[in-house]
């Protein structure tokens, strides 16, 4: 039996490292064409471009492998109710508990992983991102920036420059400015050039004018000047001198941060919700296991499809992990949600892994089971008539 329990356990950890690669990749392309950016606009190399990308990744895991972990017990799981493998456990003196053992194991690890990145990997990597996005708009007029294109250096904050000359110089600068809430602002300049002045970066532009436009009533003030310098350290508004995020500080630094902080004081609800959100996310591996084994756990018989109760396993996988995320989303607006933050992983750990005890095996209604599964064997029958069809050409 313990031979038996470790090849369950091997057997499902592969599938699952297996389909949290692919889902993290899948994850990561999407996250890392919204960054491209980078290359075609802010010219930077296709190594930095990278690694901005894959510090993503480590916060990326610990929303894929819960789900990762979900697929690949319901692809072991199915394969040995295929096999009739449970049933021979079964037969052979094997009780429910040493069917779930394995499954149990793998969603502590996968838990403890989850937490890890959660409480210090995923918050470290996050704060080196916004530290590396900081530098890139620091650099990016006086390094980067090239002439004839349009370069959207902040969200709200465009330069374009007509020429650089060989002495270095700035020729046919365009600014456009709409960071401000009640005033956008046009500069341009016939020259200009970047110079380094008290630990600043300074554009000192000759020879041109400033636009000044009011939102509400879109009416306009136009003022000449010889020499004007704009400070590009505005360009950070998220630099060193701010504070990180609740979302980018690790338990440590959250936990450190006094409560007359004036950030943490502005964000105390957000502060309490992170950090008991952090504490309980390594448990949800584990109730989404008992969930999969609720449905799937227990030998059922050939006859009948198996599409029902794999649909049943998956989708309260899924609802279990969607009222996390939803409970922490209560608990970060008010405070008064946070004992939810407990309450809802312990409690559904307490109820299936009870029911499953008790080998108690829920069911969907027949109006759903039933058309589940004649769809399943409509597509194996069309699967098998396919191969043969194949074999005899």
């Amino acid at each position: 039996m313990h031979k038996l329990a470790t090849h369950m356990f091997l057997r499902t950890g592969l599938v699952f490292l297996a389909v949290l690669t692919t889902l993290t990749g899948i994850v990561w392309v999407t996250q890392a064409l919204r960054r491209f950016d980078l290359v075609t606009a802010k010219g930077q190399a296709i190594v930095t471009y990278l690694g901005m990308t894959f510090l993503a990744v480590p916060f990326l895991t610990t929303v894929v492998a819960p789900f990762a972990l979900v697929i690949a017990m319901v692809v072991v799981l199915s394969s040995m109710h295929s096999d009739s493998e449970l049933v021979a456990l079964t037969a052979a003196g094997g009780s429910h508990r040493q069917v779930a053992w394995p499954f149990v194991g793998l969603g502590l690890i996968v838990g403890i992983w989850v937490a890890f990145i959660s409480l210090f990997a995923g918050p470290q990597s996050l704060q080196t991102l916004r530290d590396m996005t900081n530098q890139i708009r620091a650099d990016v007029v006086a390094n980067v920036l090239q002439p004839g294109r349009f370069v959207e250096i902040d969200e709200n904050f465009t330069f374009h420059i007509r020429n650089r000359a060989g002495d270095g110089s700035l020729e046919g600068l365009f600014i456009y400015d709409s960071r401000d809430p009640e005033f956008l602002f046009t500069y341009t300049a016939e020259r200009g050039r970047v110079v380094e002045a008290l630990g600043r970066s300074l554009v000192v532009m000759e020879n041109g004018t400033i636009e000044r436009t009011r939102r509400a009533d879109q009416s306009s003030t136009f003022v000449a000047f010889g020499s004007y310098g704009f400070d590009l350290s505005e360009l950070q508004p998220e630099g060193n001198d701010r504070p990180y995020q609740v979302n980018e500080r690790t338990i440590l630094q959250l936990l450190a941060t006094p409560r007359d902080d004036p950030f943490r004081a502005r964000r105390e609800d957000q502060f309490q919700a992170e950090i008991h959100n952090r504490l309980t996310v390594g448990l949800y591996p584990v109730v989404m296991v008992l969930a999969v084994l609720l449905f799937l756990g227990l030998p059922r018989t050939t006859r009948g499809g198996r599409a029902a109760a794999v649909t049943g396993a998956l989708l309260t996988a899924t609802l279990v992990r969607i009222a996390g995320f939803l409970v922490a989303g209560f608990a970060a607006s008010n405070a008064a949600f946070i004992p939810l933050v407990w309450a809802v992983p312990l409690g559904l750990l307490a109820v299936l892994g009870f029911a499953i005890l008790t080998g108690r095996q829920p069911a969907l209604p027949a109006f759903i089971a039933d058309p589940l599964d004649r769809m399943t064997e409509r597509a194996r029958v069309l699967a098998d008539r396919t191969v043969k069809a194949g074999s005899g050409g």
